[in-house]
């Protein structure tokens, strides 16, 4: 077992362990894969545009069309193409130009296509070309967009509404996506009351991490098939690891019980089960206690510290790296921003601040609010991200660049 290990270090070791845990993975129709993670290459069945069409309403011209058009004499027209006739028709068309609409097959001897704004229709059935296209103007190549065969969406990305519009146009009709990552969660602590249960007693305290820990897996795409609360004792915790393994999960979550006081259970549980416990304790504030380990049958593990923020932290930037790589999703990368306001911190310890992102007169900034300690939650009401400083660094300067990450994986604040 490892010991108070660096960040980078902590995520080393879980991209090792999740990699061997992949997600399973199904086949499913278009429309029901939004919001999934694509775990096979979506390949295009059909190119994009399906054949050479036309990008307006106009005049498609030959080469001698526009040599004609270039000398100034009207070009006799021959026929009309539409939305929906055959490339065949399109081709039996023999002429030095014919009408065209917005999406026809471009016929094989077509030079240029001339917009309708830019020409004079004649009642004599000619035209007069106002002003010259470049050759292949308006002329939309097959696959030019999308080719046939290639490689359209890779692995790792989440669906979106979007993505649907282009697959089907490409003729994809179903994609293998894994499936919803199943968890099991748990709160520790006698003193813990149900937020659904009434006022807390004297000494008690509402159990705020479990809501947070069940809304935060949703919010990842996982089904929590398993969600308990469990008292201060050896044999509850064995009860509880026993349950979720047989449960077959592919990631848990507990939070408390992972520190060194006389009712901090996890790790005993964990070792009376058999549990491989891979790490214990990060070099990193808040949530220094975190505990990383591999069930015997496989299962992720990991004990988050029970205070609010330590929670918040450690299941936003650990949990969610280990069910990114179990899902093959690209990793999360920070954005830089200006810091406003100076930062003092230690170098050998990494940080995660409650941060705010805002507009700045020269664009994005980033400010590291007032109430950094593990138990203020007030400040989780106004912050829209975080700052991460790893170990190596030391006090940031105001004007300074950081790693800002958005509060929601999925996406960044409103004022982007």
């Amino acid at each position: 077992m490892l010991q108070f290990i660096s960040m980078e270090e902590a995520y080393g070791e879980i991209e090792e362990r999740a990699s061997r845990r992949l997600i399973p993975t199904a086949l499913v129709p278009l429309e029901d894969a939004v919001g999934r993670i694509l775990a096979e290459p979506a390949v295009a069945k059909l190119s994009i545009p399906p054949f050479n069409n036309s990008a307006r309403d106009g005049v498609v011209l030959s080469a001698s069309g526009l040599s004609v058009a270039k000398a100034g004499s009207p070009v006799k027209l021959a026929g009309e193409l539409r939305a929906g006739d055959s490339v065949e028709v399109a081709n039996e068309i023999d002429a030095d130009a014919a009408r065209i609409m917005t999406g026809a097959p471009v016929p094989s001897w077509a030079e240029a296509i001339v917009m309708i704004e830019d020409l004079t229709l004649n009642d004599d059935g000619t035209v007069i070309i106002n002003r010259l296209p470049e050759p292949g103007a308006w002329i939309r190549p097959k696959g030019s967009d999308i080719a046939e065969t290639s490689e359209i969406l890779k692995p790792g990305r989440r669906i979106i509404p979007e993505h649907v519009q282009a697959l089907a146009s490409s003729g994809v009709v179903e994609a293998v996506i894994h499936t919803k990552p199943r968890v099991g969660l748990c709160s520790t602590g006698e003193e813990l009351v149900d937020v659904k249960s009434g006022p807390p007693g004297s000494g008690q305290i509402y159990d705020s991490n479990r809501p947070f820990m069940t809304a935060m897996m949703r919010s990842f795409g996982c089904e929590v098939v398993v969600n308990e609360h469990v008292g201060d004792t050896l044999d509850e915790m064995v009860g509880f690891l026993n349950r979720v393994m047989e449960a077959s999960l592919d990631l848990v979550v507990s939070s408390g019980a992972v520190s060194m006081g006389s009712y901090d259970f996890v790790k005993p549980a964990l070792e009376a089960v058999g549990a491989e416990i891979v790490f214990h304790k990060v070099t990193q504030k808040p949530g220094k206690p975190l505990l990383f380990a591999i069930l015997p049958n496989g299962t992720l593990y990991f004990g988050l510290p029970g205070n609010p923020v330590s929670t918040v932290v450690n299941c936003r930037f650990y949990v969610h790296y280990a069910l990114s790589v179990m899902q093959q999703k690209p990793l999360e990368t920070p954005v830089r921003l200006r810091l406003e306001n100076e930062i003092e911190k230690p170098q050998g310890l990494a940080v995660f601040l409650k941060a705010q992102c805002l507009r700045g007169k020269g664009g994005a900034l980033v400010r590291a609010l007032e109430g950094q300690e593990s138990f203020q939650t007030m400040p989780l009401l106004e912050m829209n991200g975080w700052i991460v400083l790893s170990e190596h660094v030391g006090s940031i300067q105001a004007g300074e660049l950081v790693n800002f990450y958005p509060s929601n994986p999925r996406g960044l604040p409103d004022i982007f």
